[in-house]
């Protein structure tokens, strides 16, 4: 059984559907093979720059690879060793600073009023907590046996044992109420062996499930750790022989786009790596200094705490996408804030944090990048968000590099090129689409914008070849598929024709010097013919504004019949005839125009201008010819430039006469 087309697209919109669904479904179940092959595969990229400069001044691959690997462990472990020591000397500062956190929770209590009694006792909470000492705490608990909670509250009054519960509390136990307890089936009033006094209960040994658990919870970064440095030296030092694999693999023969492919992918996450990982090395230096000149400056004791730890932290955090820079931001902040009397010391780290931001954003971030990744800056945002939610903090690292891959795939691939629209930088739609677009809505205010911005970037003939021409003929077309009403379509080319006349009052002093330099006195005149659809008379305004200054086109009203049309021809004898086209149809009524105005005696040029490509131009022109015209263009400037030729070719002869007969 035959199936309709919109059959067979519904398949394979369902096909394409469960295909992306079952991606998904194995990138988040087997997440635990692909975080370590994407992390490998990003290592690579981003040591692959220094293993081929090392090759190219004579060191084998393998050499290479090696010193290479060396270099990036010795500084991973310097950083990993530096982050833990200041991270072990934060800790034991924190009590230092307790008299500060306490003050600072009680100028906020004062600055609220329905939590300021509450801030107050979080103040005093937090002072007596720091002030007991734990070997008192221990002393008390070695001397006190533990006594049986349940059976001390009952040994309580009721009102004291309603204190320690909740209202929430006592009304589940009203609902749900527990089950008798074995200090209430047996009281501890040391009557029997089963109900002592005192109960010690004793823990036993650890069990070898938690220590199963423990290890892995140890192990488990560090086997994905090596599995990372596994990969990558894998692919860094088999990357040539990988890349002839994958190419003969996915290519099916294209290798000039497998190849382009690659090589783009490789080249952005490369350059993109190498470039962020300065950029956020050189602003972890920076606030590490500019910390430690505050705390010089601006403290007591001379010293920010830790400020080395914020500046490894911050170039660490920097690699995740707009999460980062944020999070980088807050632990100095808050150390300012809760560490220094006062509010200057904090007003002094935010401005640091600001202008570094601002520098690096607007100098720093342009200037190493050079030519961006080429994703948008909201793919940016939804590719963290997907990949942070498929696999974690990991997926944020790698949301960028995975979406470039993705975009680049759909560049040079046509099945995926959706994704190059969705989430590219420059998005793929013609200018005379956006136009378009903007007509349809009736923001003809908009539509004017986008047509003075193409005409301020190019010529006023390309603007029309690449705008307004086009425009028109999609307008035809989505009428002729009933797209678009008569209505619809009437007011699409009113609002067309009014751009126009603006187009043309705007830019009448202008009207492109470059291309009337030959300007005439008194120019010849040029006859314009619509073949068989109104809209074209909007092309011929387009030629009479482009002309001025070289010829004066008239134009025939589109209703005439075509024999009033060569009379009128005839009667006038115009240095060109341009008959416009544009397509669907047209050609037959141009093809019978043109015979009608030879055979009425006009031995002059005539130009068809069909406006299109064409796969069949060689046999639509011999059938022009036939039919008796001179030139047969498919552009506006090719058409206008063929006027102006026929004009100058005619003036020419009219001045070599004239010196003649002089």
């Amino acid at each position: 059984m035959k199936r309709t087309n919109s059959e067979l697209a519904t398949i394979a919109a369902v096909a394409q559907l469960l295909a992306v669904v079952l991606t998904v479904a194995a990138l988040f179940f087997a997440r635990d093979v692909f975080i370590p092959l994407s992390l490998g595969l990003l290592l690579s990229f981003l040591l692959s720059p220094i293993v081929n400069r090392l090759q190219r001044i004579g060191v084998p691959n393998l050499a290479a690879v090696v010193a290479t690997a060396t270099i990036a462990f010795v500084l991973l472990a310097g950083g990993f060793t530096l982050l833990g020591r200041e991270l072990t000397t934060l800790v034991g500062d924190l009590p230092k600073h307790k008299d500060e956190l306490v003050e600072k929770a009680r100028s906020f209590a004062g600055l609220t009023t329905g939590m300021g009694g509450t801030l107050n006792e979080l103040a005093d909470e937090v002072s007596e907590a720091m002030e007991a000492e734990p070997e008192s705490a221990n002393a008390a608990a070695s001397k006190t046996p533990p006594i049986d909670e349940q059976a001390t509250a009952d040994l309580l009054p009721e009102s004291d044992s309603a204190s320690y519960a909740t209202m929430f509390q006592r009304w589940t136990d009203k609902v749900f109420p527990a089950e008798k307890t074995t200090a209430e089936t047996n009281p501890n009033d040391g009557s029997s062996p089963k109900s002592p006094l005192y109960i010690q209960p004793v823990k036993d040994d650890l069990p070898l499930a938690t220590w199963a658990t423990t290890a892995g919870t140890v192990l488990g970064p560090l086997a994905t750790a090596g599995l990372v440095t596994v990969f990558a030296l894998f692919m860094l030092i088999h990357r040539e022989d990988l890349r002839d694999r994958i190419i003969a693999v996915i290519s099916h023969g294209d290798y000039v786009t497998t190849t382009e492919a690659l090589d783009e992918v490789g080249n952005r996450i490369s350059r993109y790596l190498i470039a962020q990982t300065a950029i956020n090395t050189s602003y972890g230096i920076v606030l590490a200094i500019g910390l430690s000149v505050i705390g010089i400056t601006m403290t007591e004791d001379g010293a920010f705490p830790n400020a080395v730890l914020w500046g490894v932290m911050a170039t660490c955090l920097r690699f995740v996408p707009y999460i980062g820079p944020t999070a980088a931001a807050i632990f100095p902040l808050a150390i300012a804030l809760s560490v220094f009397p006062g509010y200057s010391v904090f007003i002094a780290v935010l401005a640091l944090i600001v202008t570094m931001e601002l520098f690096s954003n607007n100098v720093v971030e342009p200037w190493l990048y050079g030519t961006s990744t080429g994703i948008s800056a909201v793919a940016v945002i939804v590719a963290a968000v997907f990949w942070g939610w498929l696999w974690g903090p990991v997926g944020l690292l790698l949301s960028t590099p995975l979406t470039v891959c993705l975009v680049v795939l759909g560049r040079h691939v046509p099945r995926f090129r959706v994704m190059a629209t969705l989430l590219g930088e420059e998005v793929d739609i013609s200018p005379s689409l956006r136009f378009y677009q903007r007509l349809l809505v009736g923001d003809q205010h908009r539509a004017a914008e986008l047509l003075n911005t193409q005409l301020a970037e190019s010529t006023f003939g390309q603007t029309c070849d690449d705008v307004l021409v086009p425009v028109m003929k999609r307008i035809r077309k989505d009428h002729n598929a009933e797209r678009l009403s008569d209505a619809d379509a009437n007011r699409l080319f009113a609002l067309t024709g009014g751009l126009i006349d603006k187009l043309q009052k705007q830019h009448a002093s202008e009207a492109d010097d470059s291309d009337n330099e030959d300007s005439i006195d008194n120019p010849p005149s040029v006859v314009g013919c619509a073949s068989h659809h109104f809209s074209e008379s909007l092309v011929l305004n387009l030629l009479r504004y482009g002309g001025k200054g070289t010829y004066q086109l008239n134009s025939v009203d589109d209703e005439s019949l075509p024999q009033e049309v060569g009379k009128h021809v005839a009667d006038l004898s115009p240095a060109v005839v341009v008959i416009v086209v544009l397509p669907k149809g047209g050609t037959p009524q141009a093809s019978f125009l043109c015979r009608t105005i030879r055979g009425e005696g006009y031995r002059g040029p005539i130009i068809i201008a069909c406006l299109g490509k064409f796969k069949n131009f060689d046999t639509l022109f011999v059938k022009f010819r036939k039919a008796g015209a001179t030139s047969v263009t498919t552009s506006y400037s090719q058409t206008r430039a063929k006027i102006e030729s026929f004009v100058l070719r005619q003036n020419s002869a009219t001045r070599s006469q004239t010196t003649l007969i002089a």
